[in-house]
């Protein structure tokens, strides 16, 4: 097929020339980027969100299309009829083909013009943010391609159309059916909805709206535009077609064409589509799966489908904005990925709905109760963000994805849980530690299972050992949390058991703060609490620690307590050292052995009063350190840090030790393997795998809280570290990379300033009202003490006249205090409550002058220059006039 481009290029400049020199053509530009800008910017949503991208304009833009792409092919054919110059057009020496690429091209020259315009808005991010350059091309390449798309379907309208105005309408209708038509098919049935879905133009958009270039939306788009032109060439070649073919009627054969092409169009995008080419281009690859991930996902049995039902809430609070986008993109990407194996269904859940019957009903998630602070009030929102994941008979609920979580491994975790019929084996020893929980003799109440258990049972299945007897179990690997407490004779079955080569994660800690009387110091059921009587059966003596830990190649002071002055965050600055945070920052590039998978990536630690260990002498096995302390850190003794009194064993105050760094970096995690071989040489050698980790007040409650919640400043890994051990202990190392993955949305941050200015100014004034109203209410009780003093104070009155006149004295002043001090509350309570209304009237203000700037400068240019050209082409008028005045005078 040969096309004269030299004739496409003269329709083109012909028609953007008509566009561009009437005045008409700039304020439909003008009212593009006015409506554009106001679903950007204007939406409170886009300050709620608090993120720096166009995801407002994204949810709004198939909507304006449905306005705007009619507004430009309205006139493309419809006009050419009405002035007769269709006939002109269609006579020249150029196929139909040719004539319908011109018009098209020259409509998409039009539209292109309107987004370059449009660029206006990432400029008001970068004044905002620093938005992701990647993800706004991603954004702008979707933008053109669903207006290219839609401009094929007006200009098939407005060729159908005798008008203008009925080309409008025409097109809108036209445009409306590919952007509804998944709604359209959803009040039929959700399963036909699914159906058509890819059918429309929205789903294919949606890749482009979140940074991914698929292969499959690029198709879509392509042969969309194609089809419609071909069915353009069509309607123009009319006028060429005889009246019958082989008996039948001529249109009758275009139309079995048509249909024919519709069909092959469809197939092929969907044989084409399953290639699953995507480009996720966001700087941030905010939704691009790890190579594990798809790895995981291709090692899906075929005969384990794996279905994914997703329970979210369209709204969620500020906080969790970054958690539901991370899901839902994720789930996409996992549902593109994983193709037939993973099917994915999300549902737009709201509370007393439908589906959150389904919700609640079939798999038990029930929407969580999340703070909206937003303002000076606050409110409560009910959100959903849980899923189910089933597979067969296998099912795996995650009912509510709290924002410090990592959705990626949560995901592919519970997928490869679902679809594996065995796991590995963890086994945990049972001790005095109650890390399944149990009845605690001292409290005399009943303690739950440590979250830890709980989560190793999300990946593997944990079971209980008992040492008293030799380990016999057929275990993957084994946990164990003070050894110090075991007696001999258990510890000696777990010292066989490890040096069998059995990959064993042992935690010792020299001062246990979650219970002192636990401390390899105390003695066997130590009480720390002389109020609580003894119960329960006596404990056997414990065993010999020292003695235990060097027979596996570690030296370990069971004693001695490890301190470091590191302390990255100014708000914790009054805790004591020896709470030790472990990162980068401690001057220590070894802090964590980036050698190591457990290890290498991670952020920062924390342990509680921990101790430290190194390679004990004269032994083979290989000692590689993962965790150090910094440099500025030294040890203190166990007798150092606790004081007894008759009311039990507490810790010495921080304030009290005095400590001398000694320049030297300690241990405080370390991996140990390999292979002693005896001096004896009918002794057997002995094997070990163990990960020793000197603290275990790391994975206490409180960090997995800290963890779920997310909190910025408080951002540990101890979780990650533990969970890392455990599976390179067991030799399943599928989810090391994903638990450290962090993905993270890039925020307005020139609003978080101000906001924060805001918030800094009201709490000032809050703290300066609540000193002026205690102030006050000290005068007013030194006023009072004084008067009664002035009473008891005089000496022509006997003892008993005095209290009675001091005691009537301070009733009656009580009662005029109680009064003034209500005055006084009254009163800062209304300075807190202006306090509140003028940061928010302050923030309203802010955020309104941001909206109104965004929205009415970017028009003005295309506006300014709409009149230009309107008084440059009156200017033209007139001149020609008064020429042709001349000419007839």
């Amino acid at each position: 097929m040969n096309l004269n481009y030299k004739i496409i290029l003269a329709i083109v400049k012909r028609d953007l020339r008509m566009y561009f020199s009437n005045p008409t053509g700039y304020i439909f530009i003008t009212l593009f980027i006015f409506l554009s800008a106001a679903a950007a910017f204007w939406q409170q949503r886009f300050f709620l969100n608090n993120l720096a991208n166009l995801d407002q304009l994204n949810n709004l833009f198939p909507i304006l299309l449905i306005f705007f792409i009619p507004a430009l092919t309205m006139g493309v054919w419809a006009d050419e009829k009405s002035q007769g110059t269709d006939e002109l057009l269609l006579t020249l020496p150029a196929t139909d083909l040719e004539v319908v690429l011109g018009k098209y091209v020259a409509v998409v020259g039009i539209y292109s013009a309107a987004l370059l315009f449009s660029l206006s808005h990432i400029i008001v991010l970068f004044f905002l943010g620093s938005p992701d350059f990647g993800l706004m091309i991603g954004n702008y390449l979707g933008y053109w391609l669903i207006g290219s798309g839609l401009i094929s379907v007006g200009l098939l309208a407005s060729l159908l159309a005798p008008s203008a105005t009925v080309g409008f309408i025409l097109s809108a209708v036209f445009c409306a059916f590919f952007i509804y038509i998944g709604t359209g098919a959803s009040v039929i049935s959700e399963g036909f909805k699914n159906s058509v879905l890819s059918l429309g133009v929205t789903g294919h958009f949606d890749d482009f709206t979140r940074g991914i270039i698929s292969f499959s939306g690029l198709l879509y788009f392509v042969s969309m535009s194609a089809l419609m032109i071909y069915l353009n060439v069509i309607l123009i070649s009319r006028r060429h077609w005889p009246l019958e073919a082989d008996g039948f009627k001529m249109w009758i054969h275009h139309l079995v064409r048509a249909i024919a092409l519709v069909i092959a169009v469809i197939c092929l995008n969907i044989i084409l589509g399953r290639a699953n080419l995507r480009l996720d281009v966001t700087a941030e690859q905010l939704h691009s799966l790890s190579g594990k991930t798809e790895q995981l996902l291709s090692d899906i049995p075929d005969d384990r489908p794996v279905f994914i039902q997703a329970y979210i809430s369209k709204e969620v609070p500020q906080a969790y904005v970054q958690t539901r986008s991370n899901l839902i993109g994720f789930l996409k990407e996992i549902d593109a990925e994983a193709g037939s194996k993973v099917q994915v269904l999300i549902h737009d859940t709201e509370p007393f709905t439908e589906e959150a019957r389904d919700a609640r009903e079939k798999f038990g998630i029930t929407p969580m109760e999340i703070p909206d602070i937003t303002s000076a009030g606050s409110s409560v929102s009910q959100v959903f963000l849980g899923i189910a994941i089933t597979s067969g008979a296998e099912e795996q609920v995650i009912p509510f994805f709290d924002r410090g979580l990592s959705v990626e491994y949560e995901l592919v975790r519970s997928i490869r849980v679902v679809t594996k019929l065995e796991r590995k084996k963890i086994g945990v020893i049972t001790n005095d530690v109650k890390l399944f929980g149990g009845f605690d003799f001292q409290t005399m109440a009943s303690s739950p299972a440590w979250p830890v258990v709980d989560e190793l049972k999300k990946q593997y299945e944990v079971m209980q050992i008992n040492a008293a007897t030799p380990i016999t179990e057929e275990l993957d690997g084994l946990l164990i949390a003070l050894p110090s407490l075991l007696p001999q004779e258990e510890m000696d079955n777990l010292l066989t058991y490890i040096e069998a080569g059995n990959p064993t994660l042992l935690l010792v800690d020299p001062l246990p703060i979650i219970n002192i009387g636990l401390a390899p110091s105390e003695r066997s059921g130590a009480n720390t609490n002389p109020f609580q009587r003894q119960q329960g059966p006596p404990p056997k003596p414990k065993g010999n620690i020292q003695a235990f830990m060097s027979q596996i190649g570690v030296a370990w002071n069971s004693a001695q307590i490890t301190w470091d002055n590191y302390n990255p965050h100014p708000d914790l600055s009054s805790i004591p050292p020896d709470i030790i945070f472990v990162g980068p920052g401690n001057e220590n590039p070894d802090a964590f052995n980036e050698a190591n998978v457990a290890s290498s990536g991670l952020q920062e630690l924390v342990l509680l009063y921990p101790g430290n260990i190194r390679r004990a002498s004269g032994t083979d096995y290989e000692f590689q350190s993962l965790i150090e302390s910094g440099y500025v850190s030294g040890t203190l003794n166990y007798t150092q840090m606790v004081q007894r009194s008759f009311f039990g064993t507490n810790l010495v105050p921080a304030r009290a030790l005095r400590r001398v760094p000694n320049g030297a970096d300690y241990t405080l995690a370390a991996y140990i393997k390999g292979t002693s071989v005896p001096e004896d040489s009918t002794a057997t050698p002995t094997n070990v795998n163990i990960i020793v980790i000197c603290d275990l007040d790391f994975i206490s409650q409180q960090f997995f809280e800290l963890r779920k919640r997310g909190f910025e400043n408080l951002n540990f890994d101890n979780v990650t570290f533990f969970l890392n051990c455990m599976d390179l202990l067991v030799g399943d190392e599928s989810f090391i990379e994903l638990r450290k993955r962090r993905v993270r949305h890039r925020t307005l941050t020139a609003v978080e300033s101000r906001v924060l200015e805001f918030v800094q100014r009201k709490s000032r004034e809050e703290q300066e009202a609540e000193g002026e109203a205690q102030i006050a209410l000290s005068i007013a009780q030194r006023r009072l003490n004084e008067r009664v003093a002035e009473v008891r104070s005089r000496t022509d009155l006997d003892e008993q006249t005095k209290q009675i006149m001091a005691q009537s004295l301070q009733e009656v002043e009580n009662k005029r205090f109680e009064a003034l001090k209500a005055s006084i509350e009254a009163n800062k309570d209304a300075k807190i409550r202006g306090a509140q209304e003028e940061m928010e009237s302050q923030k309203n203000r802010f955020q309104n002058n941001i909206k109104t700037l965004a929205v009415v400068l970017p028009p003005i240019p295309v506006f300014v220059l709409g009149i230009w050209i309107f008084l440059q082409r009156r200017k033209r008028e007139e001149e020609g006039a008064a020429a042709a005045r001349r000419l007839r005078s």
